[in-house]
């Protein structure tokens, strides 16, 4: 009875001591460093480089496309989802602002062209039904294309992704429909004044001058090159 004590004595401390040397050899868990993607990588490197006191706006709408890349791949983490929604919706001002520069030298070939058009209207027999030569729109279009067709339609793509109550967003839609809304200023189914009456109620809600913003690429985890 003695002798079995004893065993039972000895196995448990065995017991204890293999505990004791387990616990003795557990090293602390380091955190996992989970690494961004390297084509996340490659925007925050090209974000870093843009000038913000004075963003070239080809520049922000190249990055804007890139932005919807990454965003579609679903390559951003969470975080930098967010962080880049901040960032980018910064800079957007800056495309607001070169959208209504824009609006502002269509509406100025546009108003030439409705002038040329009237010209023949108060000759025509028949005004209402009058044919305007091709020649003038054509001149029309030619203009718009060289100064500002694309430019507004990449535009628009980046303002329309922007909060629906935003100056930015209201000003995104003048630039998406402005094809829309010449052909009606110049069928005469929408006054010049109306149309800038809309568009100064969207570019006096935009702020006088964009918000700070930190373009870094510190909100990216990189493996060193």
């Amino acid at each position: 009875m003695v002798s079995k004590f004893y065993f039972l004595a000895f196995v448990f401390l065995l017991a204890v001591a293999g505990c004791s040397d387990a616990s003795d050899n557990q090293q602390p868990q380091e955190p996992v460093l989970r690494y961004s993607q390297l084509k996340v990588c490659e925007f925050a490197e090209n974000l870093a480089q843009l000038d913000v006191s004075a963003p070239s706006a080809k520049q922000l709408r190249f990055l804007n496309e890139q932005w919807r890349t990454l965003q579609q791949d679903n390559a951003l983490r969470p975080a930098e989802a967010e962080h880049l929604q901040h960032v980018m919706s910064a800079l957007n001002y800056h495309l607001a602002r070169d959208s209504l520069a824009r609006i502002q030298e269509v509406l100025a070939h546009t108003e030439r062209t409705y002038e040329q058009i009237e010209g023949l209207r108060r000759f025509s027999s028949n005004p209402k039904e009058m044919k305007v030569p091709d020649s003038i729109i054509r001149n029309l279009r030619n203009a718009v294309q060289d100064c500002c067709a694309d430019a507004l339609s990449r535009n628009a793509s980046a303002l329309l992704r922007e909060d629906e109550e935003s100056a930015r967003y209201a000003i995104g839609r003048r630039a998406y429909f402005i094809q829309r809304d010449v052909n009606r200023i110049l069928n005469n189914e929408l006054t010049f004044t109306a149309y800038r009456e809309r568009l100064q109620q969207a570019a006096a809600e935009l702020p006088d001058a964009p918000a700070p913003i930190d373009v870094s690429a510190s909100w990216v985890t990189c493996r060193s090159t």
